[in-house]
Parts: structure tokens; C-alpha cells; sequence
């Protein structure tokens, strides 16, 4: 009965650090620079242009395209969960899933009222281009969105 009593600790403690070395396989895989760029501020659409770099009317825009531009700022997190924020009130309006695929040249974003995935043109501290067709005048057309980081 002592033996036993002597192995017991022993046998918690390989059992705990066994357990312990299991969390460690789970952990988070690391980030990318460009996931890096992406989580470190909410961004703000700032215009929407055409291929050739001019701007797009908001007039000749979608309601879906108008609200991004004039009430929501979307910040992307470090856990693929991404969130529509109202400019205003700093609420959170909506929320989904994103993900940088392809090489970092595609962000899949799935959220109410902005999901798809769409060509990443840019992606720097400074701004974000994101290529994506979309309806102007009614019609179908490639355009690049483009973001501003908002820094608070």
C-alpha cells in the first residue's frame, strides 16, 4: 500500500505533463506578414475605382457597396473572425469569417452584406486594394475597392 502511495504523485505528474505537451500541438498556426498588416487596424473603404484607377461616383454604386463606404469599418481578427463596425457609434453591426488564400493573393470574406472572395491588388500598412466585380449604373464591372486603415 505504500508503493502505491509513493507512485502516485508520480503517475499525476507524467499524466499532467503529458497532457500539457498535447495543448502545446494546438496552438494557433503563426501569421503571415500580410495577416499581420491585415489585423492591425479596421479599415474604411475609401473610394471604389475602375482598372484604370479612376474613381467610381458613389451615385453609381449599389446600396451594398454606399453602406460599406459610409457606415461600416471592417476589422479583420486574429482568429478569422471579421466584423462590420458602425463609423459612428463603434458598434458592431455585423460579423463572419475571413481568410487569405491562394498565396495571400485572394481574401475569402464571408460576412452580411460584403462576402465573396476577392483579388488582393494591395495590402500595406497604408492601404488595402481589393479587386472584386460589382454592379455600377446596373451593369456588371471589375473594380478595386480601396481601404484606409482607421487609426484610433
Amino acid at each position: 500500500m505504500r508503493r502505491l502511495l509513493l507512485f502516485t504523485p508520480l503517475f499525476l505528474t507524467m499524466f499532467l505533463l503529458g497532457c500539457s505537451k498535447d495543448n502545446e500541438k494546438n496552438e494557433t498556426p503563426d501569421l503571415t506578414e500580410k495577416d499581420k498588416i491585415l489585423i492591425n487596424y479596421p479599415w474604411r473603404m475609401q473610394t471604389v475605382t475602375d482598372l484604370t484607377g479612376n474613381d467610381i461616383s458613389i451615385n453609381q454604386l449599389n446600396t451594398q457597396t454606399r453602406a460599406i463606404k459610409e457606415v461600416m469599418d471592417i476589422q479583420f481578427l486574429q482568429n478569422n473572425v471579421t466584423k462590420a463596425i458602425d463609423q459612428g457609434s463603434k458598434q458592431v453591426i455585423n460579423g463572419g469569417t475571413w481568410y487569405l488564400i491562394n498565396d495571400n493573393k485572394t481574401l475569402d470574406i464571408k460576412i452580411s452584406g460584403f462576402s465573396g472572395t476577392f483579388g488582393v491588388e494591395e495590402l500595406t500598412n497604408s492601404r488595402l486594394r481589393l479587386k472584386s466585380v460589382m454592379p455600377v449604373n446596373g451593369v456588371d464591372q471589375e473594380t478595386i475597392m480601396v481601404f484606409a486603415p482607421v487609426i484610433k
